[in-house]
């Protein structure tokens, strides 16, 4: 088992590479990816960029070059949902592309309903470790949706009534069909850092300690599942 970690901005990368061991580099495609382990379990992580193309392209390198057979992805998201505040965690149990009419995916894996899915496995994990209270903040688990632009209060009402999201970004469900395509279990875990109270300003106020507390979960996942790996 190798993980691919994807994270879209460098606030997001240089929370969470603290939590793993790494051991090497390579620059390729015009991105860094380092690879290395946690607790004995092999990662690669890269940073995407912004956006779902530049999600899907370092999806498909990490799986290509790398040799990854999971892939998470980790970061910051808008909240839709009301009930999430200010570094509330989100999991992904179904992805959908807000700004794509999902009949023109039909020529690579139709997603059901429009939805990509969450890997059920890592969503069990996730499921255990909040149980057991191993969370920092809140966690939630439901739809995200992913699309090209900022969400603030424009298209807000429409997205939240078509596909009743916990969160919106811009690379989730991208990163979420490459996955489909080469049959890659796929998870994503984004933590709140702006809501329709604090508008596009919680973003700027709460990106550093939002991508905080989203490696931190994501830490305590990976480490969860390399427990679970070495039991098999």
């Amino acid at each position: 088992m190798k993980i691919g970690l994807l994270c879209a901005m460098k606030s997001e990368f240089d929370q969470l590479t603290p939590y793993l061991h790494i051991t090497g580099q390579t620059d390729i495609a015009r991105t860094t990816v380092l690879e290395g382990d946690i607790d004995g379990m092999a990662v690669a992580i890269a940073a995407t960029g912004i956006c779902k193309v530049n999600a899907a392209i370092t999806a498909q390198m990490l799986i290509d070059r790398f040799g990854v057979t999971h892939i998470l992805m980790v970061g910051v998201a808008g909240g839709m949902d009301p009930r999430l505040g200010v570094h509330a965690l989100a999991f992904s149990e179904r992805l959908a592309q807000h700004d794509v009419n999902p009949l023109w995916l039909r020529h690579r894996p139709m997603p059901e309903n429009g939805y990509f899915p969450g890997d059920p496995w890592m969503l069990a994990v996730c499921k255990k470790l909040n149980d057991a209270g191993k969370f920092l903040y809140p966690a939630f688990f439901g739809t995200m949706v992913s699309g090209e632009q900022f969400i603030a209060d424009e298209g807000r009402q429409e997205i939240i009534d078509a596909w009743h999201p916990l969160c919106v970004d811009m690379e989730s469900a991208a990163a979420a069909q490459a996955c489909l395509a080469n049959d890659i279990p796929f998870l994503a875990i984004r933590a709140v850092s702006d809501t329709a109270e604090t508008g596009a300003a919680g973003f700027d106020e709460n990106e550093v300690s939002a991508a905080d507390a989203a490696a931190s979960a994501a830490a305590a996942v990976l480490k969860a599942m390399a427990a679970e790996n070495g039991k098999g």
